[in-house]
């Protein structure tokens, strides 16, 4: 009787853990899904140069690699890769905040369309996040301690202009940080 009610109990609890689970796996897979990305204007920057081993690195990476497309993805991943999200920027020990994060992406897809022959740009921008069309910008001026405050008045992320004309928005700081690609 005992082995009997422990068995209902371990599964019983064990059907909450898959339902949570679940619930969770669907929040995010929504939240996700539904972040776009709004550009309010260009980022004035100075380019950044990528290290020599950055540089060998990336161009071995892209060495099979032919499509525009899947070019910038490997970028995106080389990035999230070598930086980690710090609230301020020191590329040379590869910590960034969203404003490193667009620099150094923009350098490595700069570099590769370069390398690979290609006529796309690359350029940080300033923008803000959406979600499922409501800025999330006002809310998190909200909600934040005045100390961060500024930290989210904008965002920065890469705008490419493809070869055929496309504009594309893509945003290593939040992939690396919620694992989301913006592509």
């Amino acid at each position: 009787m005992i082995e009997e009610m422990r068995y209902i109990k371990y599964k019983t609890r064990l059907m909450q853990g898959v339902i949570i689970l679940g619930i969770i796996c669907i929040s995010y897979f929504c939240f996700i899904h539904g972040i776009t990305l709004h550009k309010t204007r260009n980022r004035l920057y100075t380019s950044y140069y990528l290290t020599e081993s950055d540089g060998k690195e990336l161009i071995a990476q892209l060495a099979s690699v032919e499509d525009e497309t899947e070019i910038i993805k490997e970028c995106n991943k080389y990035a999230c890769k070598k930086l980690s999200f710090h609230r301020k920027n020191n590329l040379k020990n590869k910590e960034a905040n969203c404003v490193g994060y667009a620099q150094y992406t923009t350098a490595l897809l700069n570099s590769a369309f370069k390398y690979k022959g290609l006529l796309s740009k690359a350029r940080p921008v300033v923008g803000q996040v959406h979600l499922y069309g409501f800025n999330l910008h006002p809310l998190a001026m909200t909600i934040m301690p005045n100390k961060l405050k500024s930290f989210f008045k904008d965002h920065d992320f890469v705008e490419i202009i493809t070869e055929n004309g496309d504009t594309i928005f893509i945003d290593t700081s939040l992939q690396d940080l919620i694992g989301k690609s913006f592509f």
